[in-house]
């Protein structure tokens, strides 16, 4: 939306350009609040202050016991400040505790009355932290890819455990970008949503690594053969590249990205059909080369 307003001189010096109603009201900005300013180049970009007023809700999950999570989670990830909670007698709010601490970084369970819980964010020091968050995402997910990879070279079944307990870190680090996107866009917020979904990708590709590790763990005669670890050091080499190509643009490395991932899949649907090749295995890496490839759509409009 494009507004256009005159500027107005008063006392000598000072310049004055109103804004518009519409967006006061949305941001629920009162006389006295106090507003940020950045300056870029010729535009001055203003921004409702985020320490003007937490954001607060009510929910009754009370008819969603198995879900309760899920729904603060989602209300998390929306950007709200403080949450009460009404659940059913079926929740356990030990569990629940439990989740807030390992999964919604500066959530905390502060009042608990009956069957109502209030949970409140009571760390500002994060919001800064998105950009080495973002890139902790990037290495955990790299990470769990070669620890796959070796633990299965090297039969090492205690390292696919290992690399398992990972994708909570990343669900973690995901949760809290996906809140500050919401709650206060990107640095650029023409680009907020191109990588909101990447983080997103990334979180659904760290969960194939977690199914495919638990998938290998309980059926240790599962077929790899030659071929499938070739298929796999293949899958990894792009989630790399990707990784570089979101930190440093390479327009060769984008038609690369997208000629190998049409060789995978190929790859992937002849050893759907073979007798050495484990199916399941197979899957995975399927679904993780095309995530990989989603992700450089978004990618490409954070470019431009």
């Amino acid at each position: 939306m494009l507004i256009k307003r005159k500027v107005i001189q008063i006392a000598g010096s000072t310049h004055l350009v109103s804004l518009p109603k519409p967006w006061i009201d949305q941001q629920k900005i009162l006389k006295g609040d106090e507003l940020d300013l950045s300056v870029e180049g010729n535009k001055i970009v203003v921004s409702a202050s985020s320490e003007s007023r937490p954001e607060t809700i009510k929910v009754d999950v009370s008819d969603a016991h198995m879900f309760s999570f899920r729904f603060l989670a989602a209300i998390y990830k929306s950007g709200y400040d403080e949450v009460e909670l009404q659940l059913s007698n079926k929740t356990s709010l030990k569990e629940l505790s439990r989740q807030i601490n390992s999964m919604l970084p500066g959530y905390e369970l502060v009042d608990q009355h009956g069957r109502v819980c209030v949970i409140k964010n009571i760390s500002r020091g994060l919001d800064s932290e998105f950009d080495t968050i973002l890139r902790k995402i990037f290495l955990i997910t790299n990470s769990m890819a070669k620890n796959t990879y070796d633990a299965l070279k090297t039969n090492d079944y205690n390292l696919l455990n290992d690399t398992i307990l990972l994708e909570e870190t990343t669900n973690r680090f995901c949760n809290f970008c996906e809140r500050m996107l919401n709650k206060r866009g990107y640095k650029n917020a023409k680009k907020t949503s191109f990588v909101y979904n990447i983080v997103w990708e990334l979180e659904k590709v760290t969960d194939q690594f977690k199914y495919l590790n638990m998938y290998l763990l309980d059926n240790r005669n599962a077929k790899l053969s030659k071929e499938t670890f070739d298929l796999f050091r293949r899958v990894n080499a792009l989630i790399k590249m990707f990784y570089e190509l979101f930190y440093k643009f390479d327009a060769e490395k984008v038609q690369t990205i997208a000629s190998e991932r049409k060789l995978l899949v190929a790859e992937c649907n002849k050893l759907f059909g073979s007798r050495t090749a484990d199916p399941k295995v197979v899957h995975h890496l399927s679904n993780i080369t095309q995530m990989v490839f989603n992700m450089v759509g978004s990618y490409l409009g954070t470019t431009f």
